[in-house]
């Protein structure tokens, strides 16, 4: 993470001030990206004056001189002889996947929500998102029903991050030669269905929001493995519903970081009851302490505030060291585990102490 002590005053008060014009920059980098300014750029290796720019997008010359200044600013671009060129800060908000996923997911789901941070903090409620797509408790009813470019900004980012590392899980889970697998939370079915046409000896049943469970069954039978692919609405937060039981495996990926401590160890605790006696409860998450590289720990820690103000009000990114511990409160023991999945997940295998 990054080393304030060898910073010097100046320095530091420079860093301070690009915390505080953050929102500014972000969204003069959106445009740059959206109005294709930099691809113009990155096209266009000798640099181009503002008013090129400006004839060439059909913008004027004010809005490419607000948006290049900030883009200097930044380093995103650089200024010579009154022409502007992209740098490798312009080039990677340009072209790099996981820039752009985070991007649109802060700038689509997150912006405006964000505003209620502090109440959302205070009151242990999603604010934001009450203030800007719906009453309901959490986001996850209405997943599939938010507006449609928020919707796309949220299962990228989702997909993003779980999907990095879904090749390889599905390979190792193939292998564990499970017949009757739960999942908690398995959402539109993608793992289900991806988990099913590798191991045709595997069956699954989803819990989940009736809206995601019809989404899951039908990717299911366009899929051909409707018949080992089953659902069942849940409220998963009512504790008091006990889960089906005769479960060789319990898998939940990316999933229980959408809640606090309480809930991740009563669910924990219903997923062992779910177990055969030798069944597993299978753990996915990309833990921030787990991670390879600072970018990694930086961009999970303040995905944190999306959890408070949009979410649920309550949950956030954890450390393994804080799951270990729900782990054990659950009754359950930690077996294996496996680190760098894609980008930086864990894979904690669970058994019942």
């Amino acid at each position: 993470m990054f080393d304030q002590s060898k910073l010097n005053a100046a320095d530091a008060l420079f860093e301070a001030q690009k915390i505080a014009f953050g929102p500014v920059v972000f969204q003069a980098a959106r445009l740059l990206q959206d109005w294709g300014i930099f691809q113009l750029l990155q096209d266009n290796k000798k640099g181009m004056s503002v008013k090129d720019i400006s004839s060439t997008l059909d913008l004027s010359v004010y809005a490419i001189e607000i948006l290049c200044e900030s883009g200097f600013s930044m380093g995103a671009l650089k200024l010579e002889d009154e022409k502007y060129f992209i740098t490798k800060i312009g080039y990677f908000l340009l072209f790099d996947e996981m820039t752009n996923v985070n991007m649109n997911f802060n700038h689509d789901v997150n912006y405006e929500g964000l505003f209620y941070l502090d109440k959302s903090l205070k009151e242990a409620k999603p604010v934001g998102l009450h203030n800007t797509f719906s009453k309901e408790k959490t986001i996850y009813p209405i997943l599939s029903k938010l507006p449609p470019k928020v919707k796309d900004s949220w299962f990228s980012f989702d997909h993003f991050y779980s999907d990095a590392a879904f090749n390889k899980l599905v390979d190792i889970m193939s292998k564990k030669g499970i017949e009757k697998l739960l999942e908690p939370g398995g959402n539109t079915g993608k793992w289900a269905v991806s988990l099913t046409k590798e191991s045709p000896l595997t069956s699954v049943t989803i819990l989940d929001h009736q809206g995601q469970l019809d989404v899951a069954m039908s990717r299911a039978k366009e899929s051909g493995v409707e018949d080992r692919v089953n659902g069942i609405a849940i409220d998963l937060l009512n504790h008091s519903i006990e889960f089906p039981k005769g479960y060789d495996g319990v898998w939940m990926s990316q999933f229980l970081d959408c809640f606090p401590p309480s809930d991740i160890i009563n669910i924990l605790k219903r997923s062992k009851e779910a177990l055969t006696p030798n069944g597993k409860v299978f753990i996915v998450e990309p833990f921030w302490d787990r991670q390879s590289h600072d970018i990694g720990s930086y961009c999970l820690i303040n995905t944190s505030p999306y959890f408070t103000a949009l979410a649920n009000g309550t949950s956030k990114m954890y450390r393994a060291s804080e799951f270990e511990r729900f782990i054990d409160e659950a009754g359950l023991k930690v077996v294996e585990e496996v680190n760098g999945l894609g980008f930086g997940h864990t894979l904690m295998i669970c058994e019942i102490k």
